[in-house]
């Protein structure tokens, strides 16, 4: 026993010295106030997006009900381990956000690495917000004002979503810390659990419910079609740490369970919303959003329409948070600290988002580019940071466990680039298909956002 104990307080007092040698500033964060119910809260609304309209198409072009599960059930294994892995850096580096832990643990060099990526992607993912916003309320002013509605000013899809934005998103957004949005993220847990039910009702009253689907695919890479579009829909990992920073009463064992809650949350939803939909229609007619599917013009269907904008308004400031601190922290990390420069940068990024997704709503091709860094978040950098953080505990791989968490490192990140690798390439193809029956399923599943409704 007392070997073991000098052992581990060697192990510990090498992980301290390793890391001071990195000359990485390194800061704790003070005590969140967030509650475990907070956290769970946080973690669901960051994860369950837009993504959710999408799942019945997944289903459908993946090749079956069947295969779509027990692969979104062996990658969420690895996601939530991710979720883990980062909370338990984020305590060995003393840090508050992905990009300082990365850089805790391999070196200053690659913090510019990882914020770009982070800035990039945020960005990317905040001008999606923004279009489906515009979508929604299209959607609804369409249905019940009619088609010419874009004529007057006050109904246009400039005015409707730069208004609505700047009343809902804006106030949100100039937050130093995510423990305040926890409040607003129960909001749009309650929304989603609404499109949820919503879905559900409208295929079980259809008439000829169910239609004609199939289990299992025609061959594996037809299966692993949906391999991109679960790393799209469980992207939370940006946020795993400023979230856990923000927990009242901090620690793994908590935020462990906090994770498993949350991706359990979400594999129920994302489940139901792809089996109801994808029965709903049957085989090859899934529509790329699941609510365009559904004709009828219903006060009930409207507000599901709505509260899928209330849940972008709640969304947008968390991606923003994580995209200003990393953007701040490439120039320099004091800068996060400047009430006035955090400030400048919100308002500057706010401003940039909206206008760009006004007057360049179509940004499919960016966005499947980007889409790419997904599996980067999910896999490839939480699994250098367990490599890392293991031989730094334990360089002789001492200890068996050790051993199993370096295979698991070395797994995660090979996951992460074989799915960052066929994104891209099936993206970067899709370039140059012009027919629908040729895009990637990444490619359709946006395709269709910022097209206007209006003539």
């Amino acid at each position: 026993m007392s070997l073991i104990s000098d052992a581990d307080e060697l192990f510990d007092n090498n992980i301290e010295v390793t890391l001071e040698s990195r000359d990485i500033r390194s800061r704790s964060a003070p005590e969140g106030s967030m509650s475990m119910i907070g956290t769970i809260f946080l973690i669901v609304n960051t994860t369950l997006g837009a993504g959710l309209l999408n799942f019945p198409l997944a289903f459908d072009k993946s090749g079956g009900i069947a295969s779509a599960i027990i692969i979104q059930l062996v990658l969420l294994i690895f996601i939530t381990a991710a979720l883990v892995t980062l909370a338990n850096c984020a305590d060995i580096t003393k840090t508050t956000s992905m990009q300082e832990t990365v850089a805790g643990l391999c070196g200053p060099k690659i913090l510019f690495l990882c914020g770009i990526c982070i800035t990039i992607y945020s960005f990317g993912c905040c001008l999606t917000l923004i279009i489906i916003i515009g979508d929604q309320f299209e959607r609804v002013l369409a249905t019940y004002y009619g088609m010419d509605f874009c004529h007057h000013w006050f109904l246009s899809r400039t005015f409707i979503t730069s208004i609505t934005c700047t009343v809902f998103i804006l106030p949100l957004s100039f937050f130093k810390r995510l423990d305040a949005l926890s409040y607003t993220s129960s909001i749009g847990c309650t929304t989603i659990i609404y499109v949820v039910w919503l879905i559900i009702y409208e295929s079980v009253s259809a008439t000829d419910y169910p239609k004609p689907t199939q289990s299992w695919p025609n061959n594996i890479s037809q299966a692993l079609e949906i391999v991109p579009i679960i790393c799209f829909a469980y992207q939370s990992h940006m946020t795993a740490i400023p979230t856990y920073a923000c927990m009242k009463n901090r620690n793994v064992y908590s935020f462990t369970w906090c994770a498993i809650v949350s991706m359990c949350i979400c594999l129920l939803c994302y489940t139901v919303v792809g089996i109801f939909g994808y029965r709903t229609f049957g085989i090859g007619h899934v529509p790329s959003d699941i609510l365009q599917g559904y004709t009828d013009k219903t006060v009930t269907l409207a507000i599901a329409i709505i509260a899928v904008a209330v849940k972008n308004f709640t969304t947008y400031p968390i991606i923003l948070f994580c995209g200003r601190n990393s953007l701040l922290d490439i120039i320099n990390s004091n800068l996060n600290h400047n009430v006035t420069v955090r400030i400048a940068v919100t308002f500057l990024w706010f401003i940039l988002t909206l206008i760009i997704s006004i007057i360049v709503p179509d940004i499919s091709p960016v966005i499947n580019f980007l889409g790419t860094l997904s599996a980067a978040f999910i896999f490839i950098f939480p699994g250098i940071c367990l490599l890392q953080s293991t031989l730094i505990k334990d360089p002789s791989l001492y200890l068996n466990k050790n051993r199993f968490l370096i295979i698991t490192a070395i797994v995660m990140t090979a996951i992460g680039a074989f799915v960052t690798g066929f994104v891209f390439v099936q993206t970067f193809d899709s370039f140059y298909k012009e027919s629908s029956a040729k895009r990637s399923l990444i490619t359709e599943v946006w395709h269709e956002l910022g097209t206007s409704l209006c003539t």
